[in-house]
């Protein structure tokens, strides 16, 4: 798991980057589009509305609403008598959308007399988000307000178009891959020269064992890498059978720090490398407890074997 973390760090990292990002992108689409249809409905008015004509008296105004809402929603009353589906409404907004992104989908509504009208495809309104929503009034008599809807939707990749995304995706990748070479790396001189895969201890025998005598009572078998003293006999694996070599090879038992790491493929003393040692020594001299044997740490130099 401690080799997992870091790459499961960085990519998160990344992705929270880019949503948060993404997320900016987007509330700027939306309001960008926001100031689209505005401007929309000001430039179909010019287009269509050439003359008005209005008499107005505020004295005699049955309420407080000023000349400009009340020739507002005149406007859009006019508009919506003689282009029910409001096409041209709907055609600058969506070329002013796309002036943003080619990619963003636009919609309009409106909602007057009790009648709702969508310009979309009815099986796409769950799709779309409202961006803009305009209230004309003429009076205090709700349902006679006129009510403008804009829509619009955003694919998921057009927030993620931007040379930010592509930078941090980028970045991402480059310290992905120098966790991995890192670690590779590490793993290598942690590993070393292989160790030699040692059959099961149930499949060994003694038949054919070649004893030598390594100490006054203690035997060893190097063929089957077993020692005994007396009727007490255990098989060496592992660290402790590669350490427990490594002893044997000197004559006065006296194993260096120096070989230990050349053991390990190590020109050099590596700090985090250390433990490892330290606990392969630590087992040895757990196993070599029944033997009569310890191991005693010499300072700066190695460890010696000594035979009580």
């Amino acid at each position: 798991m401690k080799h997992i973390i870091p790459y499961i760090a960085i990519i998160l990292l990344a992705t929270v980057i880019i949503y948060s990002n993404a997320e900016k992108k987007r509330t700027r689409i939306t309001e960008r589009c926001q100031d689209t249809f505005s401007d929309a409905i000001r430039t179909e008015k010019k287009l269509l509305i050439k003359q008005f004509c209005m008499q107005y008296r505020q004295e005699n105004s049955p309420n407080s609403l000023s000349v400009e809402d009340k020739k507002d929603w005149y406007d859009q009353n006019y508009l919506i008598t003689t282009s029910p589906s409001r096409h041209q409404l709907d055609s600058l907004f969506r070329d002013g959308a796309h002036k943003i992104n080619r990619n963003i989908s636009t919609a309009i509504g409106y909602t007057f007399n009790g009648k709702n009208y969508f310009s979309g495809d009815e099986s796409c309104r769950k799709s779309v988000i409202p961006v803009q929503e305009c209230v004309y009034r003429k009076d205090t008599i709700s349902t006679t307000d006129i009510v403008l809807q804009a829509y619009i939707h955003i694919p998921f990749y057009v927030p993620l178009q931007n040379t930010y995304t592509y930078a941090v995706i980028f970045m991402a990748s480059v310290a992905l891959a120098v966790c991995f070479l890192y670690t590779r790396r590490r793993k290598k001189n942690m590993t070393g020269i292989p160790l030699q895969e040692l059959p099961e201890t149930g499949n060994r025998t003694t038949d054919n064992a070649r004893w030598i005598i390594i100490s006054k009572e203690v035997w060893w078998d190097e063929k089957n890498h077993i020692i005994k003293k007396g009727e007490t006999s255990m098989i060496l694996t592992g660290e402790s059978l590669k350490f427990f070599k490594l002893f044997l090879e000197n004559k006065s038992f006296f194993l260096s720090y120096k070989t230990i790491y050349e053991s390990y493929g190590l020109k050099d003393e590596a700090p985090e490398f250390k433990d490892r040692i330290y606990q392969s020594i630590k087992l040895l001299r757990k196993d070599l407890i029944g033997f009569g044997i310890t191991i005693r740490s010499v300072r700066g130099r190695g460890y010696e074997l000594i035979f009580q």
